[in-house]
């Protein structure tokens, strides 16, 4: 950490040195801070600019004004001066400045040649530029702008900030505040999914294909792509590249991409890695505008495949090209008007509403195979790959408006940038679901730590809370997340929990009922009049009673009668049905009875089919372009219904903004931490400690750190009796060495306690001293920055239970209230707080918003590593925490999740 002059501190963030960032057309640009030798450039792009745009930038059109400013642009970067510049290739397009001019308060100017405007170029700069500012403690922009500079004006109100404006006599003076408000984000959001659904469009729904390295012999990966994308039916231009044929497949070979007849939409490379860097640059000088790099052999392979990999990105962003891969399998896209495979699979084509994201070419092409013949279409399968670039976020951002693609299925072995994917994850999930399998339960992932908190952050449990603050539905097998699409792409959304089991025989529906509730499913008690309804319509039927059970002998339109009895009942959301085959009836009439019904019924709650030990499929609706999927047993079934459920309440739970909690001093917060790292501190001191949780209002029991037993009875005076008296630097267990004495009440007894935590502690000893505390429920409340997904807040029953019951609950930092609420809820021993057999009721507010604070602790100040408060002692609207650990570390490099770039 350190602190910037005239500035606030600076957490855990390198130097910005550049960045490659998608235009709002769908290209690329590159922006950096001025460096020495662009003086010229910056002459020459004050030169390139029309009268007009003179003009309008220094309200008037003397040159000399424009290179008055480069020389001001050219001065080195300081806290008071910092200079953007924004390049497309090796040109020169756009640069953007601030001078502070007083306080936290600086002037901001913008120029972007004439032929590059409308980019989005200058609210990229204004974007970098506002956050050099933030981290130099600037706060505010402002700016003269010609009023009939329309342009000038919507560019600075497209950032999303707060923004004043006042007019005189033809000049609007603009004031911007650039503290990140929730309409920033939105708006950085909006502009980030439109310009990366324009950067893959060309990858994604190309018009044209070259194939590189397409060649004869049929097992070779180049020919076996080329060949699916003929056999698939694409509607665009095909063109093989390969140098030593003049034809495959009856297509007319080129031998380069730089004698492709057009600048082809999408390149598929298939040629040994160690030319792979050649054909990019050749496509490149091609006008190719995207790129699936299908060899293996770059960064999967170590340190010089991952030299090879950066290598070749550069390239292809030097001729503002997109690239999928390198290691990856290629892309499906069953859209009619594309009907594009470019991988190298033997897989069926079926249109559908799943969109497939995956890390593992082999299990996504498993996926869609699958999904193929249990009757579930796809509508695009992607294969990221390496993701050198193209990643499972830019993927996600260009699924969001895809109406074809109504679900979503990511399989993923890491999360890049896990702030990120949360932040576009819970947009997106907002309007269509993603069901994630994330690799990587083992213990091998499991980390270690001194605290507890820090012991019990596995990733898999970090993982587990980034899916659900995301509302990613997380889920362990292929084949519960092709149960779960199934449901979810061709059944409505259940509107609550309640279920009804109905079908042909006692034993299943019972399982199935058991799975039902084992799920979190509510098996209703159906009302006296639908029962009373139900006997009516089959007087045969063994129960009315949920589960229903209608005999083996029922007949296929008793069963569809019963069925639309059962949707139509208020007290049902959804209806699982289970069939077993009987020799009695015809069951693949049964099985059409029931999609009759549901289709009678409508499509206002979902119907989910078992047909027992048969395989699984999809059956249509008659009437409907929605499907019945059909499991194979109860248990799967029960459990996609469930997953539907569960999509469907975190889609219509009330969304809370992360509000900072009032009364935090970060800057005294952050001092404390940076004196305590340059003296080369560990673990905070108790006092340290205390000092840093009051700085974020957080309520610590009184205390006192005394040396001696003279100076112990002094600090008892003022205290009170009765006292507790512990090791002021013990470790995470004190109990375990005898650290901790309770209940002092005298002074005798405190110079007894002393003299025995003297002993365990000789030389110099520090003992803490505090008053006793009321008894309550305990509590831990803990943080840890996560190696891989950032600050991380747990929950969960504290004191001797932390460890023995292991009860808790994650959230990633910084945390809403109701993340903190939903925390406690999850927590086993949640009753507790109720009162529960007559221990005193606490407020979860309280609680919640205890954890609220140390998750903005945690997002402000990521040198603290690891955090614990053990125990919090909580009784009505009372917490005071009487324990608490602090280790601090040097802080790695944090991205910024707002800033739009490319990895």
């Amino acid at each position: 950490m350190t602190t910037l002059p005239g500035g606030s501190p600076e957490v855990g963030r390198p130097p910005f040195t550049g960045v490659d960032a998608i235009r709002a057309d769908g290209g690329l640009v590159h922006i950096r801070p001025v460096v020495a030798g662009d003086a010229d450039a910056l002459r020459a792009l004050h030169a390139r600019v029309s009268d007009r745009s003179m003009y309008l930038r220094f309200f008037g059109i003397s040159r000399s004004a424009g290179e008055k400013y480069v020389t001001l642009l050219m001065q080195p970067a300081s806290p008071s001066h910092q200079t953007l510049t924004a390049w497309v290739g090796e040109q020169l397009v756009g640069v953007a400045g601030f001078e502070r001019s007083r306080g936290d308060t600086a002037e901001a100017a913008l120029l972007v040649a004439d032929d590059r405007q409308q980019q989005g170029i200058g609210t990229l700069l204004l974007e970098y530029l506002a956050d050099l500012a933030r981290r130099n403690g600037i706060h505010r922009f402002e700016a003269d702008v010609l009023t009939e500079n329309v342009l000038a004006l919507r560019t600075l109100r497209d950032l999303g900030c707060a923004e004043q404006v006042r007019f005189d006599a033809g000049t609007a003076r603009v004031v911007v505040d650039l503290s990140p408000e929730e309409e920033t984000i939105t708006a950085i959001g909006a502009r980030e999914r439109s310009a990366e659904e324009v950067s893959l469009r060309h990858i994604l729904a190309p018009a044209s294909v070259a194939v590189v390295g397409a060649g004869d012999r049929p097992e070779s990966v180049g020919h076996q792509v080329l060949r699916n994308i003929m056999v698939g039916g694409f509607r665009g231009a095909v063109y093989p590249v390969n140098p030593h044929h003049e034809s495959v497949l009856g297509l007319a070979c080129v031998a380069s991409p730089r004698d492709l007849p057009v600048a082809t939409d999408l390149a598929v490379v298939a040629v040994p890695a160690d030319r792979v860097a050649g054909v990019v640059r050749d496509c490149g000088a091609a006008g190719v505008h995207g790129l699936i790099l299908l060899t293996a052999g770059f960064g999967e392979t170590g340190d010089a495949g991952m030299a090879r990999q950066e290598e070749v990105v550069g390239i292809a962003r030097t001729f503002g090209m997109r690239v999928v891969g390198p290691n990856c399998l290629g892309l499906v896209n069953t859209d009619p008007a594309v009907r594009l495979n470019a991988t190298f699979a033997a897989m069926t084509m079926r249109p559908g509403r799943l969109g497939v994201i995956s890390q593992s070419g082999a299990l996504g092409i498993a996926v869609v195979s699958a999904a193929a013949r249990w009757g579930l279409g796809i509508s695009q399968f992607v294969s990221v790959g390496n993701r050198a670039d193209v990643s499972n976020n830019d993927v996600l951002l260009a699924w969001e408006r895809d109406e074809r693609i109504q679900v979503i299925a990511l399989y993923v072995e890491s999360v890049g940038n896990p702030r990120k994917f949360a932040r576009i994850a819970r947009r997106v999930a907002a309007s269509k679901p993603i069901i994630a399998i994330k690799a990587g339960r083992s213990p091998a992932g499991q980390r270690a730590g001194l605290s507890h908190t820090a012991a019990a952050a596995a990733s898999d449990v970090v993982v587990d809370a980034l899916f659900t603050q995301a509302g990613v539905l997380r889920v362990d097998t292929m084949e519960q997340m092709l149960d779960a699409a199934r449901v979810l792409c061709e059944q409505p959304l259940p509107r609550g929990r309640r279920v009804v089991v109905v079908g042909n025989s006692g034993g299943p529906g019972i399982l199935a009922a058991d799975a039902a509730e084992s799920t979190g499913l509510e098996v209703v008690t159906l009302q006296s009049e639908t029962e009373h309804q139900l006997r009516q319509a089959i007087p045969a039927a063994a129960s009315c009673r949920n589960p229903v059970d209608l005999g083996a002998a029922v007949r296929p339109t008793e069963l569809a009668a019963a069925l639309r009895l059962l949707l139509a009942a208020a007290e049902v959301d959804a209806v699982l049905t289970v069939l077993t085959d009987t020799a009695v009836t015809s069951s693949d009439e049964v099985m059409s009875g029931i999609a009759a019904a549901a289709a009678v019924a409508g499509t206002e709650k979902p119907v989910v089919v078992t047909r027992v030990g048969s395989e699984p499929c999809s059956i249509p609706i008659a009437g409907s372009e929605r499907l019945l999927p059909v499991f194979t047993f109860p248990e799967p079934a029960a459990a996609a219904l469930a997953t539907a459920w569960r999509y469907s309440r975190m889609r219509t739970a009330p969304v809370t903004p992360v509000n900072r909690p009032t009364g935090i001093d970060e800057d005294q917060a952050s001092a404390l931490v940076t004196r305590a790292l340059v003296a080369g501190a560990d673990w905070l001191s108790a006092g340290d400690v205390a000092h840093l949780l009051t700085c974020y209002g957080l309520p610590v029991s009184p205390q006192r750190v005394v040396g001696d037993a003279d100076a112990a009875v002094v600090a008892a005076a003022k205290l009170g009796y009765p006292l507790a008296v512990k090791l002021a630097e013990g470790g995470v267990h004190k109990t375990d060495v005898g650290g901790v004495r309770l209940g002092v009440s005298d002074e005798a007894e405190l110079r007894r306690a002393f003299a025995e935590m003297a002993a365990l502690r000789p030389g110099t000893p520090a003992v803490l001293l505090q008053p006793m505390t009321p008894a309550g429920t305990e509590v831990i409340i803990g943080a840890v920055q996560h190696d891989q997904f950032g600050p991380a807040v747990m929950i969960g029953s504290g004191g001797i239970l932390a460890e023995l019951i292991a009860d808790r609950a994650f959230r990633l930092a910084p945390l809403t209230m109701q993340d903190a609420q939903n925390m406690l809820g999850e927590l086993r021993t949640a009753r507790l707080f109720e009162g529960y057999r007559g221990a005193p009721v606490v407020s979860r507010s309280a609680v919640a918003d205890l954890a609220v604070r140390i998750g903005a602790l945690a997002d402000d100040l990521p040198e603290v590593a690891e955090l614990d408060l053990n125990p919090v002692i909580c009784r009505g609207e009372n917490v005071v925490i009487v324990d608490a650990r602090v280790r601090i570390a040097v802080a790695p490099p944090r991205p910024d999740t707002l800033l739009r770039g490319l990895s």
